[in-house]
């Protein structure tokens, strides 16, 4: 609490940007940790299933193991025309895509606001330490050093907030971007052998 004290004004802000964005990043790490998309091998099953005993039981497989994608596999094992699941498989994955990205915008403004914040607060820290200097008609560098150390706060807590944001943005940025390529590759495959089927008729 002192040291908030100490910092200035701009610190309390700070502190309320730095408790949501934790909040944030707790809540999209449960989402990315517990709504995974099927491993390559557990996915390979999943489109033999569909290949020998047909969609219904390839969704009620992924219905059991993966029930956060099970829209998207529903497009990708259902019945209907190419165009129509094709259509219907792109929107599946986009809605499971702005899913994961939820919240992720907000973890990269704060993660460039807060150092901004922090570097305001230093700027009228160090206005407020050589204003009283200027007042005082009496170089003291004990009392300038004390406001430089005051002020800097600010600018450590800023820091402090945006890299560990930033970190954790880019980590789960690259978990989206990992949800993606594996939805675009079991989409293809499934395609592929509907198509295949289809020709065989």
């Amino acid at each position: 609490m002192n040291i908030l004290q100490q910092g200035g004004l701009l610190m309390w802000p700070l502190l309320a940007l730095s408790v949501a964005a934790l909040a944030v990043i707790l809540e999209r790490f449960v989402v990315f940790t517990t709504r995974r998309f099927p491993a390559p091998a557990a996915l390979d099953a999943l489109l033999e299933t569909f290949r020998s005993r047909g969609g219904e039981a390839a969704i009620k497989d992924a219905e059991e193991n993966s029930p956060a994608f099970l829209d998207f596999f529903r497009a990708c094992f259902g019945t209907g025309d190419a165009a129509r699941s094709e259509a219907a498989i792109q929107a599946a994955g986009e809605d499971v895509l702005f899913e994961f990205n939820a919240r992720l915008d907000f973890l990269a403004t704060t993660a460039t606001a807060a150092p901004l914040m922090g570097l305001l607060g230093t700027v009228i820290g160090m206005i407020n330490a050589f204003s009283r200097l200027s007042a005082s008609g009496d170089v003291d560098i004990t009392m300038l050093a004390g406001g430089i150390w005051q002020a800097l706060l600010t600018t450590a807590a800023g820091l402090c907030i945006a890299i560990p944001t930033l970190l954790a943005q880019r980590w789960f940025c690259r978990q989206c971007d990992k949800t993606a390529f594996a939805m675009q590759r079991a989409a293809r495959l499934a395609v592929q052998w509907r198509e295949r089927r289809e020709d065989g008729r």
